[in-house]
């Protein structure tokens, strides 16, 4: 008697119709990179998965005000002060004030910048992790896939941003 083994395209044939949608499969994989990666933060940073995130922004883009971060992280504010009050109160960031302006600009210290080596370097990691097995060619048409990607999902922000932003006769 022979077996036959179900390959992934006679699994896809017989999925239902959703289940052949790119969007869903995508954050499906997204998802699982962010169960990996982080238990890998906390087990090798000690940060949890927002501290590891805003020593991320800060230390790509400092100095920052809590409204930049905010931007960048698409966090509360309010959830961004408190986890940043932490963080400073832990060494790893500073608030220094603006000179001649309100607010403050938040960077990394010393310390701060030696944790955001570690977390590019994890990147790093991790990044090979998801691409481990694929050619150069394989990479050079993903990178093109994902550059394409990103051109239509930008051009649908700004469709939907020109369609639904509020007119000025819209105001109360």
């Amino acid at each position: 008697m022979k077996i036959e083994t179900e390959t992934a395209s006679t699994a896809r044939d017989d999925a239902p119709p959703h289940a052949h949608k790119e969007a869903p499969r995508l954050f499906h994989i997204l998802g699982m990179l962010a169960r990996v990666a982080g238990p890998q933060a906390r087990r090798e940073l000690g940060l949890s998965d927002f501290e590891w995130r805003v020593m991320a922004q800060v230390g790509h883009r400092a100095p920052l005000s809590l409204n930049e971060l905010a931007g960048v992280t698409r966090h509360d504010k309010g959830q961004l002060s408190r986890g940043v009050k932490r963080l400073v109160e832990g060494g790893l960031l500073v608030r220094e004030s603006r000179r001649g302006a309100r607010g403050v600009f938040i960077s990394p210290t010393p310390e701060g910048r030696a944790v955001y080596d570690r977390i590019v370097d994890l990147a790093i990691r991790q990044n090979e992790m998801v691409i481990a097995g694929l050619t150069p060619q394989e990479m050079k048409t993903f990178t093109r896939i994902l550059d394409q990607l990103e051109a239509n999902v930008r051009r649908a922000m700004a469709e939907e941003q020109a369609n639904h932003a509020p007119k000025p006769d819209d105001v109360c």
